[in-house]
């Protein structure tokens, strides 16, 4: 694979452009998370203070770092208090935390039409379509309501979490007849299914992460979005993830990493291929992260 991999030394365009970086988007699930969404471990689970570190080494170095997952608000928020940090990206890019300190916030919907006016959420929208019965119809014991590690998926409030292993296409097409303004995403590989679950799936398949969200809606219009409510330069932005959900926040941001573990995404060669800001990190999930900050910090 021909692949372009996060050099040791960066070029001088490259390092140029990592020096002026003072905004990180990044993806947790995969990506900064040790396994079981641990933060004292490193890729193998070992314990591992590394994380923490690089994140402490960051603030110093005055780089402010947003997550941006698909995770929901409650659980963002609780791991913004937790690591210190003052903003997030929840929802795929639907729910914007511009200013935690301040309770300043705002969903986005991209190109779904929505009023909060109307008194309901975005997610509540999107259960009226009815999309949500075809889909249990359609696959009983292969999709389930994705339940954000016991928390519940009534707690989202602008996308539709799911989980399990469907066809793609299938799931657009079904999409598609409804006329509904929504589309389907893949959120990667999961890492473990929490219990309770209605899974059944085939011996050997691990499943994945999926969304139901807003036309138009992905991380990177997200991002976008918040750069404009923050005043944020984008050419100081740098985002890294894992999955293909991920890689559209390398068309809003200056510098995308891509934790190794990343590469097993069928449309990840093509990816990288076609971004010249785009690299792949050595190591998998928050070693390939750390790996990729270290980079980064060398560069200022």
């Amino acid at each position: 694979m021909g692949c372009p991999i996060l050099p040791v030394e960066p070029s001088d365009e490259l390092a140029a452009r990592l020096a002026r970086v003072k905004y990180i988007f990044t993806d947790l699930d995969g990506t900064m998370l040790a396994p079981g969404s641990c933060a004292l471990a490193d890729a193998s689970g070992k314990a591992s203070l590394d994380l923490v570190s690089t994140i402490l080494d960051l603030k110093r170095a005055g780089i402010e770092i947003i997550p941006c997952s698909g995770r929901n608000r409650s659980m963002m928020h609780e791991d913004s208090r937790i690591f210190g940090f003052n903003s997030y990206i929840a929802e795929m890019g639907g729910l914007l935390m511009v200013d935690r300190s301040d309770n300043r916030w705002e969903y986005f919907c991209a190109d779904m039409p929505y009023n909060p006016a109307w008194g309901y959420t975005p997610h509540e929208c999107i259960e009226a379509t009815g999309i949500l019965d075809a889909f249990s119809t359609r696959w009983p014991g292969l999709l389930e309501y994705h339940n954000d590690m016991s928390t519940g998926y009534k707690y989202r409030e602008v996308t539709v979490g799911l989980r399990g292993e469907i066809p793609d296409e299938e799931a657009r097409e079904i999409i598609r007849a409804s006329g509904a303004e929504l589309e389907w995403s893949d959120n990667g590989f999961l890492g473990y299914i929490s219990a309770p679950t209605t899974l059944e799936l085939p011996e050997g398949v691990r499943g994945r992460a999926f969304n139901i969200s807003p036309l138009g809606l992905n991380k990177g219009r997200g991002i976008e979005r918040f750069c404009e409510l923050r005043g944020i330069d984008l050419g100081e932005t740098l985002s890294i993830g894992d999955a293909s959900s991920d890689f559209l926040m390398a068309d809003y941001t200056s510098v995308f990493f891509l934790v190794e573990n990343g590469l097993r995404d069928p449309g990840a060669e093509d990816f990288l291929a076609s971004h010249g800001n785009a690299f792949f990190t050595r190591g998998r999930i928050v070693d390939g992260w750390v790996s990729a900050m270290r980079c980064l910090l060398a560069c200022k």
